[in-house]
């Protein structure tokens, strides 16, 4: 149920806001009164709503919606009463009550959709009279939908803001497309309700500290930007106490600890570490590799040839080929072999041929060992220089596990390089030495730029720590007027919430309460009690509505879900429940309700238990219903009522208008209508003289026996006869006569006069006759005069 809180005062307006700041404390008091004064709010009640009650006088719609160049003009009594306006699917009422509703709000935007152009007439003219007695005001719609008053001298205003917001709240007039909102949807119910209650004031109010703490918000952030820039800077210095300080004392540190701040930042060196001295990467050139490769390869070749040891032996050959010497030469003469001493084998020719292949080898030996040399000398930028002390060091502070195995792979690498350049190694080897080189290349190349990142950064914090922490206090300093309005307008903001919640929970216990007691009287027979309706959750956000649902005796689950058990005739009987408090409250400056359809998916007996509270209601208020259905009309008869009743209905062809007409009877009804067809009748002829006699008799009966069994049914409802007993009396009283001694029994029951049914008998028999095609001669208007005597005659049995 909804809490009270008598300890806390309720506060609605403006000067009631003004006269509690006296009570806050001294820097809340003073905000207060500042935004009270920026926002000069007018204190002075709205001369236009105090003059209320206000009625409607006149709605007069053309070019709007369904209703085109000929224009439907609804008079209405200024006074309170009921007002019901029937109308078929189709003939325009919706178009009549959005007119009516859009004009009346001042123009206030739809919660739902319409297609408000007349595609036939495109200029609107819409107009609302409402009248307090006193003066009558016009309120005007035109092109655009642009609301305006016209004031006594014709010139036209904007219609005062006090009005639109009591509409706003109050919501007189509610159309079936906002009823549905909440049927279909039930979770709308909370604005629904909320809505309803007069918090402008303290809403607007905690609308001004939102931009104040918003304001505070984005100072607070910008703060701790600064804070946390300064931390980075101290952090990568390696300045570990001050970031220790820094970091504990927060974006905010009182003024102790930014003294202790400020005096160790003044410790911090000035100068920058001292350099590493990292040797440069190294890069493989894949030509050299190949150009070493080859090298190594012909060498070997060479090596592998006869070259090897030739110097000895070309000598000796060239010694024995040479001229000169007498026994030699006396050799070459005999063919005789100088080493063996054969003779005929042609030993100087061969002598020749292997000295030149031997000096040949030899020479491709020296070759191939110089190209060698000089390609290993070129392949020795593919590999490491040696660790400089300074990157061994700094390599011994790396926290990977494999660093000092790439140490000793770089110092190994180092002596090969080394070796290759005084004994040429196997390709194998040069290959492999190579494929690691590379391998420790890419590794260094990544831990060379980290540890000329960190220098760098360390070198960049060092020399900006003192920048980053002035920055911030800088910061700090010149957003402090708005930290310090920030704490004050959030501690303000949780009173104007609780002074929200408390006005919010005042003002709708009332309304809680008729919403129970209203959904007992639409549903006094349902097993589905509501036990219980609050608004509930946040003042901003989150906000939602508490039903107490019981089935039975068992109290069904509570939650945002807890009405999707209500079928859709107790969702509409739960809408206007909601609805008809909120418009009805006791501030309201409107006294006048208008309700389209509100009796969609309701059965024959909520349709009567809404008649009996809208009776209640029209002591008080001005209620005009729209509604397609009878049931509604015939419910406030039978209840005793005497409702103005308003037909609405299309008539004409090619440029069809709709016509509005007042009866009092749905006999009265038919009978106007076949008068209108007998008058154009005189015109243009629509059948034979005996033809028209028959049907103007037939449409006679139609009118009694329509006039007869509706007041039975109103009748039956007041002497309290089962809805079923009434059906079954009227199944068996068939015969015009029957039915009208059925009446009599009626009416006798009820206390009230019967009438005479020997004095219609020859009308009676004459309208039966016509019915069996035994018409009567007579005047057409005689008969209809007869028979409205006899409606006339059922009616004061009602009245």
């Amino acid at each position: 149920m909804v809490a009270e809180h008598p300890s806390q005062r309720v506060l609605l307006t403006w000067a009631d806001i003004t006269a509690a700041a006296a009570e806050l404390e001294p820097d809340m008091r003073d905000l207060l009164l500042e935004l009270i004064r920026a926002k000069n709010p007018n204190l002075a009640t709205s001369v236009t709503t105090a003059d209320g009650p206000w009625y409607v006088r006149n709605v007069h719609v053309r070019g709007h919606i369904g209703v085109a160049e000929e224009a439907v003009d609804l008079p209405l009594k200024p006074t309170a009463g009921l007002t019901i306006v029937t109308a078929r699917n189709g003939t325009g009422k919706t178009s009549i009550a959005d007119g009516a509703r859009h004009t009346l709000s001042s123009g206030t935007k739809r919660s739902y959709q319409v297609l408000a152009n007349n595609i036939h007439y495109p200029h609107r003219d819409i107009v609302a009279t409402v009248s307090n007695g006193r003066r009558d005001i016009e309120i005007f719609c035109g092109a655009d939908e642009v609301v305006q008053w016209r004031n006594a001298d014709g010139s036209l205003s904007t219609p005062p803001s006090e009005w639109t917001e009591a509409f706003e709240r109050y919501m007189p007039v509610l159309l079936y497309p906002e009823m549905s909102q909440v049927i279909q949807d039930p979770s709308n119910l909370h604005t629904f309700l909320k809505d309803a209650l007069e918090l402008t004031a303290l809403e607007e109010l905690q609308a001004l500290l939102k931009t104040d703490r918003d304001k505070g918000a984005v100072a607070r952030r910008l703060v701790e930007a600064a804070h946390t820039s300064a931390l980075n800077g101290i952090v990568k210095a390696g300045q570990e106490e001050l970031a220790r300080m820094v970091r504990n004392c927060g974006a905010f540190p009182d003024e102790e600890a930014q003294a202790r701040i400020m005096v160790l930042t003044e410790t911090l060196p000035e100068t920058a570490p001292p350099p590493l001295g990292l040797p440069d990467t190294w890069a493989l050139d894949d030509g050299l590799r190949v150009r070493a490769v080859n090298a190594l390869v012909r060498l070997d070749n060479a090596v592998g040839s006869d070259a090897a040891g030739a110097n000895a032996l070309l000598a000796v050959l060239q010694k024995a080929l040479a001229l000169g010497d007498a026994r030699l030469d006396d050799l070459r003469d005999r063919d005789v072999c100088p080493a063996c001493g054969t003779a005929g084998h042609e030993w100087m020719r061969r002598a020749s041929e292997d000295a030149d292949r031997l000096r040949t080898a030899t020479r491709e030996l020296r070759n191939a060992t110089a190209a060698a040399a000089t390609a290993l000398r070129d392949l020795g930028k593919s590999f490491p220089t040696a660790l400089t002390e300074s990157l061994r060091r700094a390599l011994t502070q790396v926290t990977d596990p494999a660093t000092e195995l790439r140490i000793r792979q770089w110092d190994r690498l180092v002596r090969l390089a080394t070796d290759f350049a005084t004994m040429a190694p196997s390709v194998a080897s040069l290959t492999e030495a190579l494929d690691e080189s590379a391998d420790l290349v890419g590794w260094y190349a990544k831990v060379r730029d980290d540890l000329l990142a960190r220098r760098d950064d360390v070198i960049a914090a060092q020399a900006t720590v003192r920048a980053h922490i002035g920055s911030w206090m800088d910061v700090r300093s010149q957003e402090r007027p708005a930290l310090t309005r920030l704490a004050v307008a959030e501690r303000l903001d949780r009173k104007v919430d609780r002074w929200i919640r408390t006005a919010r929970e005042d003002i709708f216990a009332p309304i809680g309460k008729e919403v129970m007691e209203l959904w007992s009287v639409l549903n006094p027979d349902a097993d589905l009690k509501l036990t219980g309706i609050s608004l509930t959750g946040g003042t901003k956000m989150r906000r939602n509505v508490a039903l107490d649902l019981v089935d039975g005796d068992v109290a069904l689950p509570a939650g945002k879900n807890s009405s999707a058990v209500l079928s859709t005739g107790q969702r509409n009987a739960l809408s206007l429940a909601t609805y008809l408090p909120r418009a009805t409250q006791p501030e309201s400056p409107f006294g006048f309700l208008i309700l389209d359809d509100p009796i969609h998916a309701f059965d024959t007996w909520r349709v009567r238990y809404l008649a009996r509270h809208l009776m209640t209601l029209a002591e008080r208020f001005q209620v005009v219903v729209f509604t397609h259905d009878d049931r509604l009309w015939r419910e406030l008869r039978g209840l005793g009522a005497m409702p103005t009743h308003i037909r609405m209905d299309r008539h004409g062809d090619g440029r069809p208008q709709v016509r509005v007409r007042h009866v009092a009877s749905p006999g009265i009804q038919r009978l106007d209508e076949i008068q209108r067809i007998l008058g154009a009748e005189k015109k243009a002829s629509i059948g034979t003289p005996d033809a028209v006699t028959a049907m103007t008799l037939a449409i006679c009966r139609q009118a009694v026996d329509t006039e007869v069994v509706a007041q039975i049914e109103m009748l039956g409802r007041q002497v309290g006869s089962p809805e079923a007993t009434v059906v079954a009396d009227l199944r068996r009283a068939r015969k015009t006569l029957e039915q009208l001694a059925l009446l009599n029994n009626y009416a006798r029951r009820a206390g009230l006069r019967a009438i005479d049914v020997n004095g219609f008998t020859p009308t009676v028999h004459a309208l039966n006759g016509a019915a069996h095609g035994r018409a009567p001669e007579g005047d057409p208007q005689l008969w209809i005069r007869q028979t409205r005597k006899i409606i006339k005659a059922v009616q004061q049995i009602g009245s």
